[in-house]
């Protein structure tokens, strides 16, 4: 007898959909819940794990804004334009100084997105990220 799955909410479907899309395109990004206080992480994928040093179980339900990330280095007015784009549901790219796990700096070229579902509600953020460190670090250090 073969393995049944047994019944498959819509939104699990939905948000299996945006992963497998966004895998092929992205590989280091979150999906944050946009229904919920704080945008909760709803999925990390292991790019995102590998340059922040955190597990999965670790970033899951943390706040999509990278609080659980943030330093004395991390710029409060980048963090304003972050939250305005995930209240106001737009999309936004910027440059933030987060900390590993580890707590050595990290440079990140973030990109928010928001994800309709068929009644064009925001439902989702897709937040890719592009390690810039090796980029920033030299300027920072000769200033």
């Amino acid at each position: 007898m073969g393995s049944r799955r047994g019944l498959v909410a819509p939104q699990n479907t939905f948000l299996e959909n945006i992963i497998k899309r966004s895998s092929g395109q992205h590989n280091c990004f979150i999906i944050g819940n946009a229904r919920v206080v704080d945008y909760p992480i709803v999925f990390a994928n292991e790019g995102f794990c590998k340059i922040s040093g955190f597990s999965k179980a670790e970033i899951m339900q943390q706040s999509s804004m990278l609080r659980f990330m943030w330093g004395d280095n991390t710029d409060p007015e980048i963090c304003s334009q972050m939250e305005e784009a995930f209240e106001k549901q737009e999309m936004c790219q910027v440059e933030i100084s987060v900390l590993k796990k580890t707590k050595s700096p990290l440079w990140l070229y973030l990109q928010i997105a928001p994800i309709r579902n068929e009644k064009d509600h925001v439902v989702l953020y897709l937040c890719t990220f592009r390690d810039i460190t090796s980029l920033k670090e030299p300027l920072i250090k000769s200033l």
